[in-house]
């Protein structure tokens, strides 16, 4: 078995300024949510666009929480995208609850559209950054 995985839930955005609501669990095979990253459509939607999310019921993000903090443009390598998280949080089959929401039309966005949303997860307790 691979030592990490990309776990990605997708988000369908429908209208503008729509909040959407998910809960899915992460892979149980895995110990640790190492990272996270968003990808949108279009980069200019980072701006406005917010992310809450909860594992295993602790806050990692509040719901106001922008996109843009957490993910970056094209020109970053694809292995730097993502955002590490300084603490522990477990994986193994944990629940993740969030709130994604849409900026509304400021950028002329097509609905509907996906968020994916990649957790990467390790296996190796001891990992660090």
């Amino acid at each position: 078995m691979k030592n990490h995985k990309f776990q990605q839930i997708r988000i369908r955005i429908n209208t503008s300024g729509e909040s959407v609501r998910f809960t899915v669990e992460t892979d149980k095979l895995y110990a640790i949510v190492k990272a996270i990253h968003v990808s949108l459509p279009d980069s200019r939607m980072l701006v406005g666009t917010s992310l809450g999310l909860k594992i295993n019921g602790q806050e990692v993000f509040d719901d106001a929480h922008e996109v843009r903090l957490l993910t970056c443009g094209n020109q970053v390598a694809p292995n730097k995208k993502f955002f590490h998280f300084e603490e522990r949080i477990e994986a193994g089959g944990s629940t993740v609850e969030g709130r994604f929401t849409d900026p509304g039309n400021l950028y002329k966005a097509k609905y509907p559209y996906d968020v994916k949303v990649y957790l990467w997860l390790v296996n190796d307790p001891q990992h660090k950054r």
